[in-house]
């Protein structure tokens, strides 16, 4: 269980600081609501994809970059094991 969490925290940190730098990229642009809105979500993604490559690559030679996600530890799975809602069956039956 706990490596689903690591797993979570190491998800919501490069999304929200992803988020936080498209709405500081924002700042200053006049735009009509839709506009800004638009623009937050393009480059939210982009900054949130780029930042979570940027950090895991640089965590693979320095470790201690890990805190960045959130934490320095690295989620491990067991092969042939499933924590999802429907672990071990067929998903067609549901």
């Amino acid at each position: 269980m706990y490596d689903l969490v690591l797993s979570w925290v190491r998800t919501a940190v490069p999304a929200a600081v992803g988020s936080l730098i498209a709405w500081l990229a924002t700042k200053g642009l006049v735009l009509n609501p839709a506009e800004a809105t638009g623009l937050i979500l393009a480059v939210g993604g982009v900054c949130v994809t780029l930042y979570q490559v940027l950090v895991s690559t640089l965590q693979r030679k320095w470790p201690i970059v890990g805190v960045l996600l959130g934490s320095t530890k690295v989620p491990t799975y067991q092969p042939g094991t499933s924590q999802g809602l429907h672990a071990g069956r067929d998903l067609t039956s549901l």
